[in-house]
């Protein structure tokens, strides 16, 4: 199961939600077509049909059948959201799905070890990656020139950050 989003709040009184994605993967989910959701507690995910889907700036309205009331969709109000990854269309040639590059590591053209992936921060411009860098964040923007190669097989992204970007200390 690969997660997709997260439900951040309640829309309206006949139980639709409105959902963070993490990516597209969620937009091309059709009308019938189901979605798991999971509390950050629970080990089982809930299996759930997508009555409606639609984008609202940012987020997603969606009504799920299994959902009728404001008081279910606040019960399931920051449960985060899957689809199985046979759902999820092949990314294209040198685009990659968040939940591919999470936890991946990342180190500097020299091989120098900078630290690990733990998140990816959607702006208007461009992705930014939230580095762990022993236990601090350092924000790198994923663009081209920055980012030179993510390698899945061997788990790792390169980086060439411009002088001034990160401390001399972060490498």
């Amino acid at each position: 199961m690969i997660p997709v989003g997260r439900i951040t709040r309640t829309h309206g009184i006949r139980g639709a939600v409105k959902i963070n994605p993490y990516g597209e993967s969620l937009a091309v989910q059709p009308a019938g077509g189901k979605v798991y959701l999971r509390a950050q507690a629970a080990m089982e995910a809930r299996e759930l049909t997508i009555e409606s889907l639609r984008p609202q700036g940012n987020l997603f309205i969606a009504k799920l059948a299994e959902i009728t009331t404001m008081e279910d969709a606040e019960a399931v109000r920051g449960e985060e959201v899957f689809l199985p990854e046979e759902s999820i269309p092949p990314a294209s040639e040198g685009e990659y799905y968040h939940y591919q590059l999470i936890g991946l590591v990342v180190e500097a053209k020299d091989g120098a070890e900078i630290g690990v992936l733990r998140g990816i921060i959607e702006t208007r411009g461009s992705d930014v990656y939230s580095i762990d860098c022993g236990g601090r964040e350092i924000l790198i923007p994923a663009v081209e020139g920055i980012v030179c190669e993510v390698d899945l097989e061997r788990g790792r992204i390169t980086i060439d950050p411009p002088e001034g970007l990160m401390d001399t200390d972060d490498l």
